[in-house]
Protein backbone atom coordinates (compact mmCIF):
# COMPACT_ATOMS: atom_id res chain seq x y z
CA UNK A 1 0.00 0.00 0.00
CA UNK A 2 1.35 3.39 -0.77
CA UNK A 3 2.35 5.53 1.81
CA UNK A 4 3.07 9.57 2.50
CA UNK A 5 5.93 10.10 4.56
CA UNK A 6 5.12 13.51 5.88
CA UNK A 7 8.99 14.25 7.22
CA UNK A 8 11.66 13.13 6.39
CA UNK A 9 14.79 15.41 6.83
CA UNK A 10 16.63 14.46 3.27
CA UNK A 11 17.52 17.96 2.71
CA UNK A 12 20.11 18.05 5.18
CA UNK A 13 21.33 14.51 4.11
CA UNK A 14 21.52 16.26 0.15
CA UNK A 15 23.67 19.76 1.93
CA UNK A 16 26.21 17.25 3.45
CA UNK A 17 26.81 14.97 0.40
CA UNK A 18 27.01 17.78 -1.92
CA UNK A 19 29.51 19.86 0.51
CA UNK A 20 31.43 16.19 -0.38
CA UNK A 21 31.16 16.75 -3.90
CA UNK A 22 28.45 14.15 -4.48
CA UNK A 23 25.47 14.70 -6.55
CA UNK A 24 22.50 12.82 -7.63
CA UNK A 25 22.15 11.92 -4.25
CA UNK A 26 18.57 11.37 -4.23
CA UNK A 27 18.59 8.30 -7.10
CA UNK A 28 22.16 6.78 -4.95
CA UNK A 29 20.74 6.91 -1.42
CA UNK A 30 16.94 7.05 -1.39
CA UNK A 31 14.59 6.74 -4.34
CA UNK A 32 15.74 2.79 -3.93
CA UNK A 33 14.41 2.83 -0.55
CA UNK A 34 11.66 4.68 -1.04
CA UNK A 35 10.38 2.06 -3.86
CA UNK A 36 10.76 -0.94 -1.82
CA UNK A 37 8.98 0.72 1.22
CA UNK A 38 5.80 2.01 -1.49
CA UNK A 39 6.63 5.24 -0.14
CA UNK A 40 4.47 7.25 -2.87
CA UNK A 41 4.37 10.26 -1.61
CA UNK A 42 6.96 12.51 0.82
CA UNK A 43 7.88 15.89 2.42
CA UNK A 44 11.20 16.22 2.04
CA UNK A 45 12.28 18.63 5.23
CA UNK A 46 15.86 21.13 5.37
CA UNK A 47 16.32 21.04 8.89
CA UNK A 48 17.92 23.52 11.13
CA UNK A 49 18.79 23.78 14.72
CA UNK A 50 19.27 26.74 15.11
CA UNK A 51 23.06 27.13 15.16
CA UNK A 52 22.92 28.16 10.96
CA UNK A 53 23.24 30.86 9.25
CA UNK A 54 20.59 32.13 6.58
CA UNK A 55 23.49 31.21 3.83
CA UNK A 56 23.63 27.86 5.24
CA UNK A 57 19.62 27.84 4.65
CA UNK A 58 19.75 29.04 1.37
CA UNK A 59 22.62 26.49 0.54
CA UNK A 60 20.18 23.23 1.81
CA UNK A 61 17.37 24.84 0.03
CA UNK A 62 19.00 25.12 -3.39
CA UNK A 63 20.74 21.96 -3.29
CA UNK A 64 17.67 20.09 -2.49
CA UNK A 65 15.86 21.38 -5.50
CA UNK A 66 18.76 20.92 -7.53
CA UNK A 67 18.23 17.73 -6.48
CA UNK A 68 14.86 17.35 -7.35
CA UNK A 69 15.15 19.11 -10.53
CA UNK A 70 17.63 16.63 -11.56
CA UNK A 71 15.57 13.48 -11.13
CA UNK A 72 12.28 14.90 -12.72
CA UNK A 73 11.51 11.91 -14.54
CA UNK A 74 10.99 9.91 -11.51
CA UNK A 75 10.01 13.10 -9.27
CA UNK A 76 6.85 15.45 -9.49
CA UNK A 77 7.73 18.46 -6.74
CA UNK A 78 3.92 19.78 -5.88
CA UNK A 79 4.00 23.26 -5.84
CA UNK A 80 -0.17 23.47 -5.56
CA UNK A 81 -1.17 20.07 -4.16
CA UNK A 82 -1.21 18.33 -7.35
CA UNK A 83 -0.29 15.04 -7.10
CA UNK A 84 0.60 12.19 -10.05
CA UNK A 85 0.51 8.53 -11.09
CA UNK A 86 4.00 6.60 -11.24
CA UNK A 87 6.36 9.46 -9.84
CA UNK A 88 7.60 10.38 -6.49
CA UNK A 89 5.38 13.04 -5.06
CA UNK A 90 7.53 15.91 -3.19
CA UNK A 91 6.73 18.25 -1.41
CA UNK A 92 9.32 20.71 0.24
CA UNK A 93 9.56 21.60 4.06
CA UNK A 94 12.00 23.67 6.30
CA UNK A 95 11.83 22.36 9.76
CA UNK A 96 13.44 25.66 11.95
CA UNK A 97 13.90 29.01 11.09
CA UNK A 98 16.55 29.19 13.92
CA UNK A 99 18.94 30.55 11.04
CA UNK A 100 17.54 33.77 11.24
CA UNK A 101 19.08 35.84 13.49
CA UNK A 102 19.22 39.97 14.18
CA UNK A 103 19.90 41.73 10.78
CA UNK A 104 17.61 39.25 8.47
CA UNK A 105 14.41 39.83 6.70
CA UNK A 106 12.59 37.18 8.10
CA UNK A 107 8.91 38.07 6.38
CA UNK A 108 11.07 38.31 3.26
CA UNK A 109 12.73 35.02 3.62
CA UNK A 110 9.15 33.53 3.61
CA UNK A 111 8.91 34.65 -0.25
CA UNK A 112 11.96 33.14 -0.54
CA UNK A 113 11.29 29.78 0.68
CA UNK A 114 8.07 29.75 -1.08
CA UNK A 115 9.76 30.66 -4.53
CA UNK A 116 12.14 27.41 -3.68
CA UNK A 117 9.42 25.28 -3.81
CA UNK A 118 8.95 25.23 0.41
CA UNK A 119 4.86 24.14 0.95
CA UNK A 120 5.20 23.52 4.49
CA UNK A 121 7.65 25.31 7.57
CA UNK A 122 7.19 25.51 11.21
CA UNK A 123 9.18 28.29 13.30
CA UNK A 124 11.75 26.67 15.27
CA UNK A 125 12.71 22.86 16.21
CA UNK A 126 14.06 22.47 19.63
CA UNK A 127 15.65 26.06 19.83
CA UNK A 128 14.41 29.25 21.73
CA UNK A 129 14.82 31.75 18.38
CA UNK A 130 13.82 35.33 17.71
CA UNK A 131 10.51 33.65 16.26
CA UNK A 132 9.14 30.98 18.26
CA UNK A 133 10.61 28.55 21.30
CA UNK A 134 11.20 24.89 20.76
CA UNK A 135 10.63 22.26 23.77
CA UNK A 136 13.93 23.16 25.03
CA UNK A 137 13.38 27.21 25.18
CA UNK A 138 11.88 28.92 27.92
CA UNK A 139 8.38 27.49 28.59
CA UNK A 140 6.54 30.88 29.78
CA UNK A 141 8.21 31.97 26.41
CA UNK A 142 6.23 31.44 23.16
CA UNK A 143 5.85 33.57 19.14
CA UNK A 144 7.39 36.76 19.37
CA UNK A 145 5.49 39.63 16.96
CA UNK A 146 8.01 38.84 14.70
CA UNK A 147 6.76 34.86 15.02
CA UNK A 148 3.06 36.01 14.81
CA UNK A 149 3.77 38.23 11.26
CA UNK A 150 5.89 35.02 10.09
CA UNK A 151 2.51 32.93 10.69
CA UNK A 152 0.26 35.52 9.43
CA UNK A 153 2.80 35.74 6.06
CA UNK A 154 2.73 31.65 5.85
CA UNK A 155 -1.23 31.58 5.89
CA UNK A 156 -1.23 34.26 3.21
CA UNK A 157 1.43 32.48 0.69
CA UNK A 158 -0.14 29.12 1.37
CA UNK A 159 2.16 27.72 3.31
CA UNK A 160 1.35 24.79 5.49
CA UNK A 161 2.54 25.79 9.71
CA UNK A 162 4.00 22.31 11.31
CA UNK A 163 4.17 22.78 15.24
CA UNK A 164 5.99 19.59 16.02
CA UNK A 165 8.75 20.80 18.31
CA UNK A 166 7.33 23.82 19.37
CA UNK A 167 6.94 23.58 23.71
CA UNK A 168 2.74 24.66 24.42
CA UNK A 169 2.78 28.56 25.01
CA UNK A 170 4.15 28.78 21.22
CA UNK A 171 1.69 26.16 19.92
CA UNK A 172 -0.85 27.68 21.76
CA UNK A 173 0.41 31.35 20.05
CA UNK A 174 0.15 29.34 16.81
CA UNK A 175 -3.92 27.71 17.09
CA UNK A 176 -4.46 31.86 18.42
CA UNK A 177 -2.82 33.41 15.04
CA UNK A 178 -3.27 30.89 12.09
CA UNK A 179 -5.57 30.99 10.07
CA UNK A 180 -6.92 27.58 8.85
CA UNK A 181 -5.54 24.25 9.39
CA UNK A 182 -2.12 23.33 11.02
CA UNK A 183 -0.70 20.45 11.54
CA UNK A 184 2.06 18.17 13.33
CA UNK A 185 4.03 16.56 11.31
CA UNK A 186 5.45 14.23 13.26
CA UNK A 187 4.51 13.84 16.97
CA UNK A 188 2.36 10.96 18.78
CA UNK A 189 0.76 11.50 21.75
CA UNK A 190 1.53 11.85 25.30
CA UNK A 191 -1.20 9.39 26.55
CA UNK A 192 1.25 6.53 25.43
CA UNK A 193 4.73 8.29 26.01
CA UNK A 194 4.94 11.46 28.21
CA UNK A 195 7.69 13.53 26.97
CA UNK A 196 6.90 16.69 25.61
CA UNK A 197 8.06 16.05 21.84
CA UNK A 198 4.41 14.23 22.43
CA UNK A 199 0.83 16.19 21.91
CA UNK A 200 -2.11 16.41 24.67
CA UNK A 201 -5.13 15.62 24.45
CA UNK A 202 -5.69 19.49 24.35
CA UNK A 203 -3.07 19.86 21.55
CA UNK A 204 -4.91 17.03 19.74
CA UNK A 205 -8.07 18.77 19.43
CA UNK A 206 -7.36 22.00 18.75
CA UNK A 207 -4.87 20.40 15.59
CA UNK A 208 -8.18 18.73 14.74
CA UNK A 209 -10.22 21.69 15.59
CA UNK A 210 -8.39 23.58 12.50
CA UNK A 211 -8.79 20.82 9.87
CA UNK A 212 -5.23 19.49 10.49
CA UNK A 213 -3.28 16.06 10.87
CA UNK A 214 -1.07 14.30 13.27
CA UNK A 215 2.33 12.25 12.15
CA UNK A 216 2.90 9.23 13.64
CA UNK A 217 6.79 9.32 13.97
CA UNK A 218 9.01 6.33 14.21
CA UNK A 219 11.83 7.42 16.66
CA UNK A 220 12.01 5.15 19.44
CA UNK A 221 11.73 7.60 22.52
CA UNK A 222 8.47 8.75 21.27
CA UNK A 223 6.94 5.62 20.68
CA UNK A 224 7.99 4.06 24.46
CA UNK A 225 10.24 4.57 27.19
CA UNK A 226 10.37 0.44 27.00
CA UNK A 227 13.07 -0.87 24.46
CA UNK A 228 11.54 -4.07 23.92
CA UNK A 229 8.39 -1.77 22.47
CA UNK A 230 9.76 0.93 20.74
CA UNK A 231 8.08 -1.05 17.58
CA UNK A 232 6.09 -0.64 15.05
CA UNK A 233 2.87 -2.36 17.38
CA UNK A 234 3.37 0.49 19.82
CA UNK A 235 3.42 3.28 17.39
CA UNK A 236 -0.09 1.56 16.39
CA UNK A 237 -1.60 2.08 19.62
CA UNK A 238 -0.36 5.63 19.59
CA UNK A 239 -2.68 5.90 16.39
CA UNK A 240 -5.43 4.07 18.17
CA UNK A 241 -5.15 6.29 21.21
CA UNK A 242 -5.05 9.19 18.65
CA UNK A 243 -8.06 8.09 16.84
CA UNK A 244 -10.11 8.07 20.39
CA UNK A 245 -9.45 11.72 20.64
CA UNK A 246 -9.49 13.09 17.43
CA UNK A 247 -11.03 10.69 14.54
CA UNK A 248 -8.93 8.61 12.27
CA UNK A 249 -9.41 11.06 9.86
CA UNK A 250 -7.04 12.99 11.56
CA UNK A 251 -4.25 10.80 11.51
CA UNK A 252 -1.15 10.54 8.81
CA UNK A 253 2.09 9.16 8.99
CA UNK A 254 6.00 11.37 9.71
CA UNK A 255 8.30 8.41 10.08
CA UNK A 256 11.52 10.74 10.75
CA UNK A 257 13.84 8.35 9.62
CA UNK A 258 17.83 8.93 10.20
CA UNK A 259 19.44 6.23 8.84
CA UNK A 260 21.20 8.57 6.41
CA UNK A 261 22.49 10.82 9.37
CA UNK A 262 25.56 11.00 11.54
CA UNK A 263 25.00 10.73 14.98
CA UNK A 264 23.69 11.88 17.81
CA UNK A 265 20.68 11.00 14.93
CA UNK A 266 21.15 7.41 12.59
CA UNK A 267 19.02 4.16 13.20
CA UNK A 268 19.90 3.56 16.49
CA UNK A 269 17.18 6.76 16.96
CA UNK A 270 14.29 4.63 15.33
CA UNK A 271 12.30 1.80 16.01
CA UNK A 272 13.06 -1.81 16.27
CA UNK A 273 11.07 -2.68 13.07
CA UNK A 274 11.23 1.06 11.47
CA UNK A 275 14.97 1.59 10.86
CA UNK A 276 14.54 3.28 7.51
CA UNK A 277 12.05 3.04 4.82
CA UNK A 278 12.43 0.39 3.48
CA UNK A 279 10.19 -1.30 6.69
CA UNK A 280 7.89 1.51 6.20
CA UNK A 281 4.61 -1.51 5.62
CA UNK A 282 5.47 -2.49 9.07
CA UNK A 283 3.51 0.24 10.28
CA UNK A 284 0.41 -0.39 7.79
CA UNK A 285 0.33 -4.46 8.99
CA UNK A 286 1.07 -2.82 12.78
CA UNK A 287 -2.37 -0.56 12.00
CA UNK A 288 -3.95 -3.57 10.93
CA UNK A 289 -3.27 -5.84 14.04
CA UNK A 290 -4.39 -3.65 16.42
CA UNK A 291 -7.92 -3.51 14.70
CA UNK A 292 -7.70 -0.94 12.44
CA UNK A 293 -9.90 -1.72 8.80
CA UNK A 294 -8.41 -1.46 5.35
CA UNK A 295 -10.11 1.88 4.85
CA UNK A 296 -8.52 3.47 7.92
CA UNK A 297 -5.16 2.34 7.34
CA UNK A 298 -5.37 3.42 4.06
CA UNK A 299 -6.54 6.84 4.83
CA UNK A 300 -3.59 7.02 7.50
CA UNK A 301 -1.24 5.77 5.10
CA UNK A 302 -1.36 8.50 2.69
CA UNK A 303 -5.37 8.91 2.24
CA UNK A 304 -5.66 11.87 4.91
CA UNK A 305 -2.60 13.53 3.97
CA UNK A 306 -3.34 13.67 -0.23
CA UNK A 307 -6.62 15.13 0.79
CA UNK A 308 -5.15 17.56 3.31
CA UNK A 309 -2.36 18.98 1.08
CA UNK A 310 -4.39 19.32 -1.65
CA UNK A 311 -6.90 21.16 0.11
CA UNK A 312 -4.18 23.78 1.96
CA UNK A 313 -2.23 24.47 -1.61
CA UNK A 314 -4.88 24.65 -4.21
Amino acid sequence: MKIFDMHADIGMDVADKRKSGEKDILAKYHLPKFEEGEIGFINMACFFDGKETLDDALFMLSSLREEIDLNHERIHLSLDGSFVENKLNVIMSIEGMGFLKEGDDALAFVDTMYDYGVRLASLCWNDQNMLATGISGDPRRGLSSLGKAVIQKMNEKKIIVDISHTNEKSFYDISDVCVGAFMATHSNTREKQNVERNLTHQQLKAIASSGGLIGLVAVKKFISSNPNRQNAIELAQHAKAIAAVVGVDHLCIGFDYMDFLKEPFGPQSMGIDLQNATMSQNLLMALATVGFTKEEVEKIAYKNAVRFVSEQLQ
